[in-house]
Order: structure tokens, then C-alpha cells, then sequence
């Protein structure tokens, strides 16, 4: 090799150096530019939470200025209690269980920015052939359900609503509330239509699922949650997260499979077909009739005040304490194209 050859290979490798440097500085510096947010799910990811992984997968939330780590939770309660003690920034959990918390506990620097589920998926789901076809009909059943079940008082209103005697119902306290419909142990378990009921009928064909909020009883979902005094500060980080989120829902609807194979990406010991199977039927509990044409992550008040109500009058929260303007607001939401 002639000796300007060297020189031409050793100064194109300099430059090279250079340029690669470069490039990682750049991403140094970019990663050094991002916000981060610790974002906590109501339960272990599921498929509902699809927008937020395909969010993170394409980049939008880099766009957005922001680095989000999504972590899975184990239930609204423990989701309310870390955003409130501030080890995540934001979270998703029920409205309904923010009233509920709020209420109980007295506290007001919580509230939620998006509405993420908005018609309850809680139902009476039945084997076929039970003859379960409307509420009235699960008087003098056997009823399989978890201790923890009357709580948040949903069933309670659910038979004072529809004029059910629940002292007609055998109650069978068990943890596998399931099996034991399987079994033919029970005649009725009141689980999530989706997935829960889908689950039930891979082993065994059921009844068209009997949902609470066709028969008088919805008490609002999952929503995004932040601590007020957090959002007060940062305001254009919460307005981002949400346009990101909003952007990677209109993908999901648009390329499911393509939702799925992000999802697992992220979370690859899920089961993939369950997951599949929850992008697929969760999207129908996104809005309420009130909502239905308006832009994901809308609350409707009224749909608030009815919640509200509900828990104070079959869940026993303190009456007056909770308004919608306290749990809600929607001056985040992203502005509609």
C-alpha cells in the first residue's frame, strides 16, 4: 500500500472516529434532554395498556421530550398511594377507586387528567344454560366470590338497582371463584366481562355476560392519575404524555398486530394470545354512552356525578366529600385534529 493510500485510509478512519463520537455525544445529550417519568399501571400489564408500550416502542414519548419507564402495579389502591407519596409520577387506577380513597381518607391533591376505561366491564357471568338472562334471575343462586368482593359495594348497587333480594343468594367465599363455576359448584361469578368472562368460556360455554353498566351501575375505570402539586409544575410533561398516548391509541386501532408484537416486546413473558385477545374486546369499555363521540380520555360530568353518588350511597363513603371537580379535569387533554 502506497503511502498516500495510508494516509487517505487512516484520515477517512479519523473522520469516522470523529463522526462516531459525535453521534454519541448527540445521543448522550439527547438522553440528558429527556424528562423522566415513572409511570405506574393499575394491575400487571395487560392488553388495555397497549397504547402506552406502543407509545414507548415508536418513540413518541421521546418526541414528547420525555424517557418513561412503565412499571405494572398490583391493584388502584397501591397505584393512588404511590403517586400520592411521589415514587412514580404518574399512574393509571379507577376513578372510581381515586373517589373512593379520597373520600375515606380525606385527601384532595390527587387528581385525574384522562379517562382510559369509562364503562365499567364488571359483570354476572354464567355458564350456558343457567338460566341467568336477566338480574332477577340470579335470586335463590349460588353465588362464588372472593371476601373482598362486597368492598367497594358495586354488587350491593347492583341489586338495589335492579330490585334483586340478595338474601335469596347463597354465598360461596372462595379464592378460585372460578373453578368453582366450573365445577358446577356455583351458579354465578361477578367477574370483568373481558377478559375474565373470555376466560371462563375457553373451558366452558357461557351466557352473554351481564354488564352492571347496561343495568343502572357504572362506576368509572382506569384513568391517568397524577399528584396535583407535581402537575402544577409540570404541566407541558403531562400534556405530552397524554398527546403521545392519545397518538399511540389511533395505532392500535389502525394495526392491532402490530400493538401486539410491541406489546410483547416489552413484555415478553405475557401470554401472547390473552394479550391479543384483550386489544381486541377491551377497546369497547373506552367510553361511555355520553363520551362515546367524544375525544378518548374525555370524562363526562355527569357520568362523574353518577359515579360519585353511587359510592356514597352503596359503598359508604363519607356523602359531600368527593366532587368531580376534585378527582378530574380535563384541561390536559390533547386538543382534537
Amino acid at each position: 500500500m502506497g503511502k498516500q493510500m495510508k494516509h487517505l485510509t487512516r484520515d477517512a478512519l479519523s473522520l469516522a472516529s470523529v463522526a462516531l463520537m459525535t453521534a454519541l455525544m448527540g445521543s448522550a445529550t439527547y438522553a440528558q434532554d429527556l424528562q423522566p417519568l415513572t409511570v405506574r399501571l393499575a394491575f400487571i400489564a395487560g392488553g388495555i395498556d397497549a397504547p402506552f408500550f406502543v407509545a414507548k416502542s415508536k418513540g413518541y414519548f421521546e418526541e414528547e421530550g420525555l424517557d418513561v419507564t412503565i412499571i405494572d402495579g398490583t391493584g388502584s389502591t397501591d397505584t393512588i398511594q404511590a403517586v400520592g407519596n411521589g415514587s412514580v409520577q404518574l399512574g393509571n387506577a379507577g376513578l372510581g377507586a381515586l373517589v373512593q380513597a379520597a373520600a375515606q381518607a380525606r385527601f384532595d391533591n390527587i387528581t385525574a387528567v384522562f379517562g382510559l376505561v369509562q364503562k365499567d366491564p364488571s359483570s354476572i357471568v354464567s355458564l350456558e344454560g343457567s338460566g341467568i338472562d336477566e338480574p332477577k334471575d340470579i335470586e335463590g343462586k349460588r353465588f362464588a366470590t372472593e371476601a373482598g368482593n362486597f368492598s367497594d359495594g358495586m354488587i350491593g348497587a347492583f341489586a338495589a338497582v335492579n330490585d334483586i333480594d340478595l338474601d335469596t343468594i347463597e354465598l360461596i367465599v372462595t379464592d378460585n371463584y372460578n373453578q368453582a363455576l366450573l365445577r358446577g359448584d356455583a351458579d354465578f361469578v361477578n367477574v370483568w366481562a373481558n377478559p375474565d368472562g373470555d376466560k371462563i368460556a375457553v373451558f366452558n360455554a357461557i351466557e352473554p355476560p351481564m354488564l352492571f353498566a347496561d343495568y343502572g351501575v357504572n362506576v368509572l375505570g382506569s384513568s391517568v392519575i397524577v399528584r396535583k402539586d407535581w402537575l402544577s409544575e409540570n404541566e407541558e410533561a403531562v400534556r405530552g404524555y397524554l398527546r403521545a398516548i392519545t397518538r399511540a391509541h389511533a395505532d392500535v386501532i389502525a394495526d392491532p398486530d402490530e400493538a401486539l408484537d410491541l406489546f410483547m416486546e416489552n413484555r415478553p413473558d405475557a401470554d401472547r394470545e390473552a394479550i391479543g385477545l384483550e386489544i381486541e374486546v377491551m377497546e369497547q369499555y373506552r367510553h361511555t354512552a355520553r363520551t362515546e363521540r367524544m375525544p378518548l380520555g374525555y370524562v363526562d360530568p355527569e357520568d362523574l356525578v353518577e359515579t360519585i353518588s353511587l359510592l356514597e350511597t352503596y359503598a359508604e363513603i363519607p356523602t359531600g366529600w368527593s366532587t368531580p371537580e376534585m378527582v378530574y379535569t380535563d384541561a390536559y387533554l390533547p386538543e382534537a385534529e
